[in-house]
């Protein structure tokens, strides 16, 4: 384990009393309630310093969704672990600019709002939401509030990303879960060449999470892991590549300790040093979600 304090940028938490998750309804791991409780149980030996929500994906429909509630509802679960210091909650960007409002509520109301992210990936047509005019135009928005987008597809979807990051010049990007590389697929090929591509652009950085899941679930190894998080450090390097934990939809596949086991790993196979090593787990989120630490 790393001999420093960490930071987890990808943190879920939901109530199904509080809030609507009809996608979880029945599901097995999902089904269930989780709160700061359960994730800081869950840490096992992982020192944390600090976390950063990201939304869980709240039923919405087109004209409204729960999007100032689940900001509320972290904001009560801070109070218990003030560890968690930034929310990252969902907004309706394709509504253009007529989110301004909601998104000028968020700014004046909950000051630990840091970005916003607006899943596109389960879209019944990803490349139409992500490519609209309007979309582009609510993403381009956020610079005026200080906001970043976190971008959330898988690897099928990486074309419609590489059209969407040249159309937003100036807004900080972050791709969560390296767009979700085709690991149980051997794509390793198709994941090079898109990080190349992507890191060419100066205001995009890279979330080094989830692979465990998007391999083998049950039978993945580190040697399926480690071309992938050595082609991550290979286009976007220490400077722009950020730890997430995504507890709990890391469960599917491996645990939170052993999830940092594997990156202390493959960080000491390529050689980085402890301050490589403190910029990927701590100091770039630190600087990027502006946590003051």
């Amino acid at each position: 384990m790393p001999n420093f304090p960490i930071i987890d940028t990808h943190l879920h938490i939901w109530d199904h009393s509080r809030l609507a998750y009809a996608g979880f309804i029945g599901d097995p791991l999902f089904g269930r309630d989780y709160h700061v409780e359960d994730y800081a149980a869950a840490l096992g030996d992982v020192d944390v310093e600090a976390m950063v929500f990201l939304e869980c994906y709240a039923d919405f429909t087109p004209t409204g969704g729960q999007y100032l509630e689940e900001i509320a509802f972290v904001e009560e679960e801070a109070l218990r672990d003030p560890r968690l210091r930034a929310i990252v909650p969902m907004a309706p960007l394709e509504w253009g600019g007529r989110v301004e409002p909601m998104l000028e509520q968020m700014a004046s109301a909950h000051p630990t709002v840091r970005g916003i992210r607006r899943i596109v990936e389960f879209d019944r047509d990803p490349r139409a939401l992500t490519l609209s005019e309007d979309f582009i135009a609510g993403v381009n928005l956020l610079e005026k509030f200080g906001y970043h987008f976190e971008i959330n597809v898988n690897h099928t979807q990486m074309d419609i990303v590489r059209e969407f990051v040249r159309r937003i010049p100036d807004v900080r990007l972050i791709l969560d879960h390296c767009g979700k590389p085709g690991i149980a697929e051997g794509a390793i090929a198709q994941y090079r060449d898109d990080v190349a591509e992507l890191a060419r652009h100066p205001n995009l950085w890279i979330k080094l999470s989830d692979l465990p899941v998007e391999a083998d679930k049950r039978h993945w190894s580190e040697a399926d892991l480690r071309p992938f998080i050595a082609a991550t450090l290979e286009s976007f390097g220490v400077e722009r590549t950020i730890y997430g934990g995504d507890y709990p939809v890391c469960l599917q596949a491996t645990t939170l300790p052993r999830w940092v086991e594997v990156l202390d790993n493959a960080f000491a196979g390529l050689g980085l040093s402890e301050a490589d090593t403190r910029k990927i787990y701590r100091d770039n989120a630190n600087s990027f979600y502006r946590l003051g630490l």
